[in-house]
């Protein structure tokens, strides 16, 4: 369903990469044809402009940044980690009583069927792929009582974004800086400034990234952990 924040969680995104994109070329002596100071009409085709940007970029993000980089050096998403037998994340009590409320609540194994003799890294996927389908379970079970996952979701959706667009512009002053390191350009200190500043805006996208990503399994755990509880004690009433 398509709301106001989707529109705003896109056109931002959008906007600051042309703007940033923009400066980066008018310190080469390029202009684009980027109107920010214009009239209605310059100004429409520019939020048209921001908002396809930020529908690429979000793409871009989950496509390759996510797939390509994010997961593999998390090792997979948190939802499916923790619920691993070696992770300790969770204490063995809790994950424990969790898997034991899940196959109570959906009347599901919560353990892969493995072959005779699965190699170690082949388990680990099967293990990987068990634990995201019950994370599923879990987020459908609570999401309509509780905005909260949502919410998670949608901040690491837009952190991700964000991490994706600074990580490209640094890229881009980073070029930028070599260009004029080589032709001696006057230039080489403000793009030197750019890679800097982009670079630290990654960084601190990455983290907070990372961060609503383990806000989001961990919200849809306790949520079902605690409704599950408060239904056991319901049912025990006369």
């Amino acid at each position: 369903r398509f709301d106001l924040y989707d529109f705003i969680a896109n056109l931002i995104p959008g906007l600051v990469f042309l703007w940033c994109v923009q400066a980066l070329a008018g310190l080469l002596g390029w202009h684009l044809p980027l109107d920010f100071a214009g009239g209605l009409a310059e100004t429409s085709i520019l939020v048209a402009l921001g908002y396809i940007t930020g529908l690429l970029l979000q793409g871009f993000s989950q496509g390759v940044v996510e797939k390509r980089i994010l997961i593999p050096l998390w090792k997979g998403f948190p939802s499916e980690r923790w619920l691993l037998p070696e992770d300790k994340h969770f204490s063995d009590d809790y994950k424990k009583r969790l898997l034991s409320l899940i196959a109570e609540r959906f009347k599901v194994a919560t353990e892969p069927d493995l072959p005779p003799d699965c190699p170690t890294d082949h388990a680990r996927e099967l293990h990987l792929k068990k634990n995201r389908e019950l994370f599923y379970l879990c987020y459908q079970d609570v999401v309509d009582a509780n905005p909260r996952p949502l919410t998670f979701n949608a901040h690491y959706g837009l952190f991700r974004c964000l991490l994706t667009m600074f990580a490209l512009l640094a890229v881009l002053s980073f070029v930028g800086l070599i260009s004029a390191l080589i032709i001696r350009s006057g230039q080489a200190v403000a793009f030197g400034g750019w890679t800097l500043l982009f670079g630290v805006a990654s960084w601190i996208s990455y983290v907070r990234c990372k961060k609503r990503s383990e806000d989001f399994a961990q919200s849809v755990f306790d949520l079902f952990m605690a409704g599950a509880a408060q239904k056991r004690s319901t049912d025990k009433q006369p």
